[in-house]
Order: structure tokens, then sequence, then C-alpha cells
């Protein structure tokens, strides 16, 4: 009876991490099955792109989606005789890539700093009162539509004479204003595991307020800062409408550069667009690989009690 237990037991434990296995089988081919048929899609030519059934794996793979965006030789020259030809004119995928990493950047890195300092002040001094955390989740929470019309007009006022539309200010400035409520409750979490004990050591020493922020805090969370500012770099860096509505013309984003892929004799040029988000997931991919130590202690950070 004990042995037959015993095997129900096992066999039970079995089903359980094979059932898990199967899970998890399923849910990575569910997450990277779009970039699967992202990939596919940018090395197709234009007939391949709405085949019926469709093609998993470009029969006739093409580099050609790739030149097009990029304007390397002829194809990028938007002649007639390329797929963008019918297109509007756009700009090569350099130059978006390169407004959304100054912005995205900046605008993560102002964030993740005004959120440490904030963070700390609302966990250690209660500033604001009870409520003021559920008011900048509230700020979140709004709609980005709802800042992008009134900021518009705001910033197309005469006495600006341009200065904060369709640049790098004009956008980093909505995007540190959206970012910075999301990236001071992750930091919230993270002040809160830091020990008072050590401030207290420190202000006792003679150290400010300040110091006690450089010198213990800091260096304490630097994990919990590395995932703040993957998370809202990432934000920044997919947002769509406030990127359309503040700017597009001298500034173009990567999000904005990917609406832009239409011809009006092929339709959407799924081929190029298909290219161009290859390329820009690129530096997400190089970003995590960077930081992945800091992540892997900053996602563990809350588990261990002090």
């Amino acid at each position: 009876m004990a042995k037959s237990s015993s095997m129900t037991r096992n066999q039970k434990s079995t089903f359980a991490k094979s059932s898990s296995y199967i899970f998890l089988l399923f849910w990575l081919f569910v997450t990277l099955f779009p970039i699967f048929w992202m990939l596919s899609t940018s090395f197709k030519p234009p007939q391949e792109w709405f085949a019926w059934p469709p093609l998993w794996i470009p029969a006739e793979a093409t580099l050609n989606n790739y030149t097009e965006i990029l304007a390397i030789g002829p194809g990028g020259t938007g002649s007639e005789d390329t797929q963008l030809g019918g297109a509007q004119q756009v700009l090569t995928a350099v130059l978006p890539v390169r407004d959304s990493l100054i912005v995205a950047i900046i605008s993560s890195l102002i964030s993740v700093i005004l959120g440490a300092f904030l963070a700390y002040t609302i966990s250690r001094y209660q500033t604001g009162g009870k409520r003021y955390p559920y008011v900048l989740l509230m700020i979140r929470m709004m709609p980005p539509i709802v800042i992008a019309v009134p900021v518009l007009a705001y910033f197309t006022l005469p006495w600006w004479r341009g200065a904060l539309h369709d640049n790098y200010p004009g956008l980093i400035i909505p995007y540190v204003l959206v970012t910075l409520p999301y990236a001071v409750w992750l930091m919230m979490s993270f002040m809160q595991e830091v020990p008072r004990e050590l401030e207290n050591a420190a202000r006792m020493m003679g150290a400010g307020r300040i110091l006690v922020m450089r010198k213990v805090i800091i260096p304490l969370i630097r994990p919990g800062l590395a995932v703040t500012f993957i998370f809202t770099f990432i934000l920044n860096w997919s947002e769509f409408l406030l990127a359309y509505t503040l700017a597009g013309q001298e500034l173009v984003t990567v999000t904005v550069q990917l609406s832009q892929y239409e011809a009006a004799d092929v339709g959407r040029l799924y081929g190029p667009q298909a290219a161009f988000g290859t390329i820009a997931i690129i530096p997400l991919i190089i970003l995590g690989f960077i930081i992945q130590k800091h992540l892997v202690t900053g996602f563990s950070f809350g588990m261990i009690r002090k």
C-alpha cells in the first residue's frame, strides 16, 4: 500500500513537471512567434507578403527590404522602380532610431533620477501625505491624448518661437511627465527594502540627506535603478501618440516611422515595415544584455527581507 501511494505521488509530481514544461513551451511560442513572423516577413519579396497559405520561411529570400529603409544603393533613393516609389517620401531607418535613442535615453535617465529622489522622500518622510502616491498613479493612468493636445497648443504659442515644438526638448519633457509616476512607484518598492539603520548610522556620523542618498541609498538600490530605467526606456521607446502629435516632421521616432510605410498602389508595405521593426528591437535586446545582471538582482530584490 505504501509503495503504491509513493508511486502515485511520483506520477503526480512527474505529471505536474511535464504540464509546467508544456505550458512554458506554449507560452514561449506565443511570445516569440510575432518576432519570428516579423523577421521572416522582413526577408520576403512583395509577392510573398500576401501569399496564401502563408509562407513561414521566405521561398525567395531578399535583402531589398533592408536596402530600401537603409537607403543603401539605388533601391533606397525613392525612385519609381523601388517598393517605396509610390509611397510618400519617408526618412531612412537610421535617423528615427537615432532620434528615438536620444529621446528615450535622456527622458528615462531624468525620470529615474527624479523618481529615485521622490520615492525616497515619500517612503521616508511621507511627502505629500498618504494619498500622494495614489495621486501620482492617477496621473499615470491618464491617456496620453489628455496632455498631448494642451501641450501642443502651449508649445506652439508665439513667444516660444518654435523652441519646444518638433525637437528634442519638446518631446523629452512630456515623456518625463508621463513616465515619472511609473518610475516613482517602482523605486518606492526598492526604497522600502533599504534598512533605516544604515541611514541613521550615516546621519549620526554627520552626513546630510543628499550625501546619505548618494553614498548609502543609491549603491544599495542600483539594481532597482537598472530595472526602472529599462522599463521606462521601453515605455518611451514604444510611445506613439505623443511623438506623432508633438513631432513628426524634423524629429521622427521609430513608432511614427513604422506608421509611414504605405503606398497607394501596394498598400501597406509589410516587408520594409517588418525590416524596420527588426532593426527597432535591436537596441532593446542590447540594453537587456548589458544590464541583465542588474535585472536578475532587481527582480529578486524584494523577495529577501532585511
